[in-house]
């Protein structure tokens, strides 16, 4: 579900909360002062182009790797570099150019998601392998009976799916109770219930 941050007029505190897109309403109660928050539109603090906010959060990390997007200020070059934190290397210090060899390059912030990601190859997590081509994921998907699922998935298209089949099964129900209190095949069996006798 899509998260939403909501500023309190009052003591001006930002809180976010999960809607769906469909029942996101226009203010909710503060949980700071208990006043009423307005909705208001905010982009992720980790994926905030404002330098202060990357210095504020930037990773802590101590071990593992990780794969990072760079431009070389010289020459625009875009390019990948893997930051092994482990070494005390940083994402966000300036990385040598593959294209001209000068270390004056800046930290692109992106979120990668490897499943909808054009660079090949890379490992999907989700299916557990190393793809090579989109081709290859369809090939995996098909042999283990899925459906590979690109770009933005209607997750909105998918609850209301779920609340169609829950008020379905809920109608079914009020139509048997309703039979059951009302249908003339059961008048025996609801004067023996009313008399006590079942």
């Amino acid at each position: 579900m899509p998260l939403y941050s909501y500023r309190c007029a009052e003591c001006d505190s930002v809180a976010d909360h999960f809607f769906r897109f469909s029942d996101r309403p226009p203010e909710y109660e503060c949980t700071e002062c208990e006043g009423m928050a307005r909705y208001v539109i905010a982009v992720s603090k980790a994926q905030s182009n404002d330098p202060h906010e990357h210095k504020k959060f930037s990773s802590e990390r101590t071990s593992g790797l990780a794969l990072h997007e760079y431009m070389c200020n010289v020459c625009k070059h875009h390019f990948d570099e893997i930051i092994d934190f482990s070494k005390g290397e940083k994402h966000d210090g300036p990385q040598q150019c593959p294209k001209c060899d000068v270390v004056d390059s800046r930290w692109i912030p992106c979120a990668r998601i490897d499943r909808f990601s054009e660079t090949f190859p890379h490992y999907d997590r989700g299916l557990g392998v190393m793809l090579t081509s989109k081709q290859h994921r369809r090939d995996v998907c098909k042999a283990r009976g899925l459906t590979p699922v690109d770009g933005d998935w209607n997750v909105d298209k998918e609850f209301d799916k779920f609340d169609s089949e829950n008020q379905k099964d809920e109608k079914e129900y009020a139509d048997y109770c309703d039979r059951l209190d009302n249908h003339p095949a059961f008048a025996s069996w609801r004067k023996a219930n009313d008399q006590g006798r079942v």
